[in-house]
Order: structure tokens, then C-alpha cells, then sequence
């Protein structure tokens, strides 16, 4: 996701919070302590992470070029996107969940994680 404030709301209780709630580890590398390259580190991040949850909300370059390296390692990603964005051409035929408020995300992402786990797709 984007790092401004504006996101901070988003990522707390929209992404966190459902992560959470089905037993998992939110992590965003804006917020981690390390030493080092950080494209390295965020290389590394993606590819021990169980699934991926990309917000593609004000098209990020660098949200899109996570996405496409996790897409690349077969890892599995959840992408969300605030009602009125327009997705770039590349993701457009991609399931994404469109939410209009954090209560909204909190909930549909929550039902998402949950249904994934279930059918085995995330572990």
C-alpha cells in the first residue's frame, strides 16, 4: 500500500485487523527495524510471507511492483482497491475486492482470509 497518512486508518483496522483476526502476521516494511538494502529485504519479506494483501489504491508503482513479484514467486495475493479508483491495465482482469469505507474492508477482507483459509489456499 501507499505509505502516507492518509493510509495509516486503512492499514490498522481495514488490512491489520482482518489479518489478525484469522491468526495471521501483519507486517508493512515502512514500520520493521533492519539494516540494509530494502528491496532485498522486501524481496525476502514477500517470499516467507503466507499470502500477500496489496492495496492498489492511488496506483503506486511500487505496490504494483510488489504485487508483480509475488504474482512471479506463485505467492498467493489478496488485492483491494477504494471504490472510484481506476486499476491499471495489467490487474484490471484480476479479482479484486472494492471497498468504500475501513468498517467495509475490515469486513469483506475478513470473509476473504477466512474463505482462503478454508479452502487451503493460504496456510
Amino acid at each position: 500500500m501507499p505509505f502516507t497518512d492518509q493510509m495509516i486508518d486503512t492499514f490498522y483496522y481495514g488490512i491489520q485487523a482482518p489479518i489478525h483476526a484469522n491468526g495471521f502476521l501483519c507486517e508493512r516494511i515502512d514500520m520493521d527495524t533492519f539494516i540494509g538494502d530494502i528491496l532485498a529485504k522486501l524481496k525476502n519479506e514477500i517470499e516467507s510471507a503466507s499470502a500477500i494483501v496489496a492495496d492498489l489504491t492511488m496506483a503506486n508503482p511500487n505496490v504494483y511492483l510488489e504485487v508483480g513479484y509475488a504474482w512471479g514467486i506463485g505467492k498467493p495475493t489478496i488485492l483491494i482497491v477504494k471504490e472510484g479508483e481506476k486499476l491499471k491495465f495489467d490487474v484490471q482482469g484480476q479479482k479484486c475486492l472494492h471497498y468504500k469505507n475501513i468498517k467495509y474492508l475490515e469486513e469483506i477482507l475478513t470473509k476473504e482470509i477466512k474463505g482462503l483459509v478454508e479452502k487451503g489456499k493460504i496456510k
